[in-house]
């Protein structure tokens, strides 16, 4: 039989009270009735409440529905029908599951299997409510019950003995080891625990709700096979009304572990990250709380590592990683902090975010604006700026030309930073024994043309290699060296003089101090990797000079720096740290950036970011990291085409669909066309407004910002605003008028042209 209670008693309570009420109000107002008809000087004596008034005053106190006739008005009608085994509520249909579990069978569950017990894959329109209640038995229960169990034990084993059959001593040897451990965990410290558990479903109509619990007991069934759930027939009111009762007076024993046990059954659930100043990122995938990754993109003090090799198709074909890069950019500015991008794979920032046209400064190095003899720093840094120098100088002769072996590398070495040297000196920017002689150095801060360009670095290497010709003490390596460095230097000066044989513009004073810099060398590695490595060796000291704290530096596509210039960008990135300046390591290669581990150090980076990898990329990352990775996790990363990224940070690991906001929406852009010009409509609506509803001035510009004309004129000529021809008609009309109000005299009037000067 079906179970049919209906619960809508709030009408019939609201009349009756409502009623009530009235009826006790009219005695009131009838003696204030007759107090006023008498005299006005008697003061109202004090009317006494009756017993039912004081009890509706309690009611009206205890915050009752029915109490406020207004308000039960406005309470929506609530009707639950309970059926045999579900119940209806609204327009939806729920019910309440038991769980239930076979004793006789060897479970073998795994760690932290309670997780299992939470649904997945149900339809999106079905909620499901898995609840569990715990309470703790005190040691007088459990004595008493031990030894109860202890006697029915015996009693048990008798009876199988003498007269049982081979499932039911199955059946009481397991009970009977069961009870065993029981007691052996409860003498070693452990806690017994009584649990009840309870899946509430609710569904839009019967027959998902149908579905979802044949569905839910075939997952049960796969996960662990000795657990099934149903509902108590003809008990759905007592179950929805019990949920969150006492466990002993719930329906059912329920299930009783010792803490070890219960231990094991934690439903450990990640919600993904929850910064306190964290912004929405994506969404949690692969894991049973699917929710919004809120992660602090500017939560960082060192360095971080971005690999993706998956491209955008919204953004036209840009790299995911180079998104994460306008990400971090935009994250450091918000926090009024300085940027500097050093683009290698010709990344589009625009495309990327906003042009902060305002903020940015574009470096030109195909224009070669930095000299590169110049050095750039602080005085107090002098010695170390012009050793920095000489090795920049070094790498960058290196980067255009191929060495034979080490000897003779060492050789060119030497001798082009002898050369140097002495060119220095010549020009008077350093002297021998310079510590000595700290107050003879010009390092830094000189003018720019006053700093040596190749051209005349050329003839020095051009002297000495003539020299060495006529020497008659010639060593051929030497002179082999000195071959190599004076067809470099002819090679930079003739074919890429443009980028090498320049002052330093002046412009490039005020680039630093701008809050985000793009320095972008993708043009310059059509001319080849050694001309745009040398580049970037000659400007990233100038680069991130003036990076302090807080400030960043965002590498987009790392991968493209050469291996011999890699140990003087991390000397430059060590001053920086230093200073407390940051680096993003951005990587267009996962495989690569594991090739690059040493100079990136991604395992000490404050966070990773990763696209998906191939399974061989998964042993090489675990490899490297010294670190082995859940099976679940290296199954999840290495999904193909669902745009994830796999988040690494401290103990944290989590993967989420990418959803990255930038500021841009190129499918609003309309939307944004419409927001300006409705701005426009309204700013021109309200200045005509004004323009019609104030009381007009004679000789007033209506499209003005208010006053006459001739005041806003002379108001201008006073602030110094107006050109000279304009300052001195406005002067010859007022010294006319003055003329012609003392003298009486008639004024010639003149014709003004359009441009405000007077004939």
């Amino acid at each position: 039989m079906s179970e049919h209670v209906v619960l809508d008693e709030s009408t019939s309570l609201a009349g009756n009270s409502q009623s009530q009420i009235s009826e006790a109000e009219v005695t009131p107002l009838e003696g204030m009735d007759n107090t006023a008809n008498g005299s006005a000087d008697d003061e109202q004596p004090e009317l006494k409440q009756n017993w039912w008034q004081r009890h509706q005053e309690m009611k009206k106190l205890e915050g009752k529905f029915e109490s406020y006739p207004h308000l039960l008005v406005l309470k929506p009608k609530e009707r639950y029908a309970f059926r045999s085994d579900y119940f209806e509520v609204d327009s939806s249909v729920g019910c309440v599951l038991s769980f239930f579990h076979d004793s006789a069978a060897q479970d073998g569950f795994a760690a932290f299997w309670g997780i299992g017990r939470i649904p997945d894959g149900l339809d999106d329109r079905v909620t499901a409510v898995v609840l569990e209640q715990i309470v703790r038995r005190d040691q007088k229960w459990i004595d008493q019950y031990t030894r109860q169990s202890e006697n029915l034990d015996k009693l048990e084993r008798g009876e199988q003995a003498e007269s049982g059959t081979t499932s039911s001593r199955r059946k009481a040897k397991k009970v009977a080891g069961d009870m065993e451990t029981v007691i052996g965990e409860l003498q070693d410290g452990g806690a017994y625990l009584s649990v009840q558990n309870r899946l509430l479903l609710k569904a839009p109509d019967l027959i998902t709700l149908e579905e979802t619990i044949e569905r839910i007991s075939r997952l049960y069934i796969d996960r662990f096979g000795t657990i099934k759930v149903a509902p108590y027939v003809g008990e759905q009111r007592q179950e929805l009304s019990g949920l969150f009762k006492k466990n002993d007076k719930k329906r059912g024993s329920g299930f009783h572990f010792t803490s070890t046990e219960l231990a094991g059954s934690y439903s450990l659930v990640t919600n993904g990250l929850n910064d306190y100043s964290g912004e929405y990122v994506g969404f949690m995938i692969g894991d049973v709380n699917n929710s919004a990754v809120l992660m602090d993109t500017n939560g960082y003090s060192h360095h971080v590592v971005v690999a993706d090799n998956a491209v955008s198709d919204y953004l036209g074909r840009e790299r995911v990683a180079n998104m994460w890069g306008s990400k971090l950019s935009q994250s450091c500015l918000l926090a009024n902090g300085s940027v500097v991008h050093l683009v290698l794979d010709g990344a589009n920032l625009d495309k990327l975010g906003p042009k902060f046209d305002d903020l940015t400064a574009h470096v030109d190095l195909n224009s070669g604006d930095v000299n590169m003899f110049e050095m750039f720093g602080d005085e107090d840094d002098e010695l170390s700026i012009f050793s920095s120098q000489m090795k920049k100088l070094t790498l960058m002769f290196e980067q255009l030309y191929q060495a034979r072996d080490a000897a003779m590398n060492s050789i060119i070495r030497d001798n082009l930073e002898t050369i140097a040297e002495q060119f220095y000196v010549d020009q008077r920017m350093w002297v021998r024994n310079a510590k000595e002689n700290r107050s003879r150095l010009r390092v830094v801060g000189i003018p720019h043309d006053q700093v040596p360009r190749l051209q005349m670095f050329m003839s020095y290497l051009d002297t000495a290699l003539k020299e060495r010709e006529n020497s008659s003490k010639n060593n051929q390596s030497t002179l082999d060296a000195l071959t190599v460095l004076t067809g470099v230097a002819r090679n930079l000066l003739n074919t890429n003089g443009d980028l090498f044989n320049n002052f330093t513009a002046e412009a490039v004073d005020g680039i630093r101090d701008a809050k985000r810099v793009v320095y972008d060398f993708s043009r310059l590695m059509r001319r080849g990797k050694g001309v745009a490595m040398a580049q970037l060796v000659n400007i990233v000291g100038f680069a991130i000079g003036k990076l302090q704290h807080g400030d960043t530096v965002i590498i987009h596509g790392a991968e493209h720096i050469d291996e011999q210039v890699k140990e003087y960008i991390q000397s430059q990135f060590e001053h920086l740290f230093h200073r407390g300046g940051r680096v993003v390591f951005s990587y267009n290669d996962t495989d690569k950036m594991l090739e690059d581990a040493a100079f990136n150090k991604f395992d000490a980076a404050d966070f990773t970011i990763f696209g998906t990898m191939r399974d061989k990329t998964v042993e090489d990352y675990q490899k490297l990291l010294h670190q082995e990775i859940p099976k679940d996790l290296a199954k999840l990363i290495t999904r193909k085409g669902e745009n994830l990224s796999y988040l690494r940070r401290g103990h944290s690991n989590v993967v989420f669909h990418l959803d990255l906001a930038l500021g841009i929406n190129p499918n609003r852009e309309k939307q944004r066309r419409d927001m300006r010009r409705k701005a426009q409509q309204l700013e021109e609506s309200k200045r005509l407004s004004t323009v019609m509803t104030e009381k007009p001035v004679p000789g007033a510009n209506t499209t003005g910002g208010g006053g006459s004309n001739e005041d806003r004129k002379q108001a201008e000529a006073k602030r110094g605003m107006l050109p000279v021809h304009k300052h001195k008609a406005i002067e010859k009309k007022t010294l006319s008028t003055a003329d012609r109000f003392s003298n009486g005299s008639q004024m010639t009037r003149t014709k003004q042209r359009n441009d405000g000067s007077a004939r």
